[in-house]
């Protein structure tokens, strides 16, 4: 459905008119269930309105002495159901709003991972945990915006009318003038408190979100912190970044406290004038008992549960700054430049013209490389520690996008087909493989796969995933990221995993590293009898004996494409490609 469409800008009306549009929009069959929680609301606006008016008949009937106990016994049932049946209904009102609270939330995350997850396959610091935070507190983001904003402040202003127009049908106009401008004056300082809240609220959320990054990044790091000894200083960290925190929220304290001070304030106000006037009018003569109690009621009921504002208000301005940032993060922007992919039906060529790329952070780059890769050719990528290699292959897979120039697959700019789409185009398995926290069968059969489970069984049987005869049980669980696997075996499910998928390029970055030789060689030669002439690939390795095999040697050196060609031209021709050679047979 993408609701995350219908938002455009920063303004806290928007997020408003998006939840508004989302509640009657007819693919998410929200509206039986919005209107339940309307006829339900009404019944308890009803019922409030009921019982004052049930308890001033009886006030009156009794102070004459003119009522019978039938109609004593009736307006008493009556101020009861009135007092007490609303929140029976509020209450069974709830069940309906929290499911439309539940399918919101579902919308907005689902819209936040199509586009954000596509996102975060490119450079980005801290996104994750950032947006882990974020989507945490979105659940009480939308309760307090459904439940605090929808179902307080329309009833309370139906409420509000409802009384007024009762008060001026019984009672002189002064009554109806107090009580409206003690309102009137009660929501502008509840405005200007507004107002006062965005700004604090914006350092909470900051400060939250630093929070979840830091603890995300820590959590996902916990062997390196523990085994380097770092425990206390990252405790340390995370206490002091809950201090920040903390000082966000006491300033949002201290401005609601503010709030309810001047909040308090005005309505005490006009509840002190009503009640002497009131009172004034009951010892002359000019108003009954029953009609003072029912001043007294419906004053109490309206302005005693907005003294409450305050705190809804803060909170539903947290919960604005969230859900709009989840909504500008899930906002699907079309690039013109995308295309309507078709990607190529067999082996594609691989061409990069002037690229270069730089990280910006002092570490080095690449600079012009050019090269084309033949359409089913087997491709090595060779060179010294921090020559470029891994970066040149994460620009190749589109996981890093080039300062300059084009990867071109087949003729097609890599960066014009959507992220989403790329995997039909070429597929890129990373040294450092991360498995979904699930069983291996799971990880195994992971898409774009075409394997069967008797058919991995076999590959990793042939590829020695256990180096006993152990029988291979596909249920076992990896653990979180795969570690319950060694990084051999962690590699040997990965290649398993892609070994038959067809597809026009793929790209292995050292995805063998932690192979002994031997198997490394027997597993490349499986990998590219499978794939036959159906797929280009490139492989980086730093064990350049696979450079005999290959038909064309990419040599990479500080960032610069040396030179490019078979292992024998490359060997008459580099002396720096002789000294790599001999130091990787040596």
């Amino acid at each position: 459905m993408g609701i995350t469409k219908r938002f455009y800008n920063e303004d806290h009306v928007r997020v408003v008119q998006t939840i508004g549009y989302t509640l009657i929009d007819r693919t998410l069959r929200l509206r039986g269930k919005l209107a339940r929680c309307f006829v339900l609301e009404a019944a308890v606006i009803g019922l409030s309105m009921v019982g004052p008016y049930a308890l001033k008949l009886l006030i009156d009937s009794l102070a004459q002495r003119e009522t019978g106990l039938t109609w004593t016994g009736a307006l008493v049932l009556l101020f009861i159901i009135g007092s007490l049946g609303g929140g029976i209904l509020s209450a069974w009102r709830r069940r309906y709003s929290q499911e439309i609270i539940d399918t919101i939330n579902e919308e907005v995350v689902d819209d936040v991972l199509k586009v954000a997850l596509p996102r975060l396959t490119g450079p980005h610091e801290g996104d994750s945990g950032r947006i882990l935070g974020m989507v945490e507190r979105l659940p009480f983001s939308l309760q307090v915006l459904i439940e605090g904003l929808i179902w307080q402040i329309i009833p309370i202003a139906i409420q509000v009318l409802l009384s007024l127009v009762i008060i001026g049908g019984l009672l002189t106009p002064l009554y109806v003038l107090v009580l409206a401008v003690t309102l009137a004056a009660y929501i502008a300082a509840t405005w200007y408190s507004s107002i006062q809240q965005q700004a604090v609220s914006r350092d909470v959320v900051a400060e939250s979100n630093r929070v979840s990054q830091v603890l995300s990044d820590i959590l996902r790091n916990a062997r390196r912190v523990v085994l380097n000894g770092a425990l206390p200083s990252e405790r340390r960290l995370v206490r002091d970044h809950f201090s920040d925190r903390a000082a966000a929220y006491g300033g949002m304290l201290l401005c609601q406290v503010e709030t309810s001070l001047l909040q308090y304030g005005v309505a005490g106000l006009g509840l002190a004038v009503l009640l002497i006037l009131s009172a004034s009018d009951v010892l002359a003569g000019h108003m009954t008992v029953g009609d003072f109690v029912l001043l007294q009621a419906y004053a109490f009921r309206l302005v005693l549960p907005l003294s409450g504002f305050g705190f809804v208000i803060s909170q539903a301005t947290l919960a604005m700054l969230n859900l709009r940032e989840l909504l500008e993060l899930g906002e699907q922007v079309e690039d013109p430049e995308l295309l309507n992919c078709s990607p190529p039906e067999a082996a594609a060529s691989v061409v990069l013209e002037n690229i270069t790329f730089s990280y910006g952070i002092g570490l080095p780059g690449l600079h012009n490389i050019n090269v084309t890769l033949a359409p089913g050719s087997f491709n090595i990528i060779v060179g010294p520690n921090g020559s470029g290699k891994s970066t040149l292959a994460q620009l190749m897979a589109g996981t890093l996008t080039p300062k300059t120039g084009h990867v071109l697959i087949d003729g097609t700019p890599l960066d014009w087909v959507p992220p989403t789409e790329r995997h039909r185009y070429l597929l890129y398995v990373p040294q450092t493989i991360t498995l979904m926290n699930r069983s291996l069968l799971a990880n195994a059969l992971y898409p774009p796969t075409t394997q069967t489970a008797a058919d991995l069984i076999q590959l990793l049987r042939e590829w020695r995933f256990y180096d006993s005869d152990q029988e291979i049980d596909l249920t076992a669980g990896v653990g979180e990221q795969g570690e319950a696997l060694s990084g051999g075996q962690r590699q040997k499910l990965e290649l398993a995993r892609i070994a038959r998928v067809r597809v026009p390029v793929i790209v292995l970055d050292e995805s063998t590293s932690a192979l002994d030789p031997a198997s490394e060689a027997e597993i490349i030669r499986m990998l590219r009898a499978g794939y036959g002439d159906r797929t280009t690939m490139v492989l980086i390795t730093h064990r350049i004996g696979l450079a005999e095999i290959a038909d064309q040697v990419l040599f990479m050196k500080n960032g610069t494409l040396m030179r490019a060609g078979t292992h024998d031209v490359l060997m008459k021709d580099s002396a720096a490609y002789q000294k790599l050679w001999q130091g990787g047979r040596g």
